[in-house]
């Protein structure tokens, strides 16, 4: 697929999805669905503790055999096109600046690096309101600040439904700090990436983000209209 530069960003949204345990299968899930000409960048970041375990060619390799989109770990100074799916390198913090990589060892106060944290606050200041920030299942609250970043940014926040993640932690977390503007299965969130990207889609499609802000709006009123997963790593 030919690559498109964004030479004018606010013109593309641009999506950061982070996740922790069980976020191998959950990317992945997303690579094999969305469009080979979805227009959007997207930047899918798995959290690893700094100094651990070099994950980013495995990841590479698994995500680039099942998507017809173009994934690339990220190189310093690069552009950031369309189309694309970009993955940090191992043990660096991922960024953003003139809609160009950034790759950083600093703030190495962060327990994760690379951290969601960092990249979600990196891009939300560098794309504003399209910047469109995606907490999947995991641990802890790695990403919880970004979010919150991505908010005062005016951007948009989609957590997945904690009932439907292999770790609910990590979305609880969101659901209970930011109120995200959109709360859903993974299973939807394709469809819902495709309509903030404005990429056609089948009529059927069209009410995913209406029903994922039904949720969000739900919870927001009554937190203890969250959903919780039974027998779920974590839960018991």
């Amino acid at each position: 697929m030919e690559q498109i530069e964004l030479r004018y960003p606010g013109l593309n949204p641009v999506f950061f999805i982070g996740a922790s345990s069980g976020g191998v299968k959950a990317l992945e899930f997303l690579a094999q669905r969305l469009p080979e000409d979805f227009p959007s960048p997207l930047f899918f970041l798995l959290h690893r503790r700094r100094e651990g375990a070099d994950t980013s060619q495995m990841l590479h390799s698994i995500l680039a055999s099942k998507t017809k989109l173009k994934v690339v770990v990220a190189e310093a100074g690069h552009p950031v096109n369309g189309g694309t799916i970009y993955l940090p390198q191992d043990n660096r913090h991922l960024a953003l600046e003139d809609n160009r990589i950034v790759l950083l060892e600093k703030p190495d106060t962060e327990e994760w690096r690379p951290s969601i944290d960092v990249l979600f606050k990196s891009g939300a200041r560098e794309y504003k309101e399209r910047a469109i920030s995606v907490l999947l299942t995991g641990k802890l609250d790695d990403g919880v600040e970004g979010l919150r970043e991505t908010t005062f940014q005016g951007g948009i926040t989609i957590a997945q439904s904690p009932a439907d993640a292999y770790d609910p932690h990590l979305p609880l977390n969101a659901l209970l700090n930011d109120h995200p503007l959109y709360v859903l299965p993974l299973k939807d969130m394709p469809k819902l990436f495709c309509e903030l990207a404005h990429h056609h889609m089948a009529s059927d499609q069209r009410d995913v983000a209406g029903q994922a802000a039904i949720a969000a709006r739900r919870i927001k009123q009554d937190p203890a209209a969250i959903d919780l997963p039974e027998n779920r790593p974590g839960t018991s």
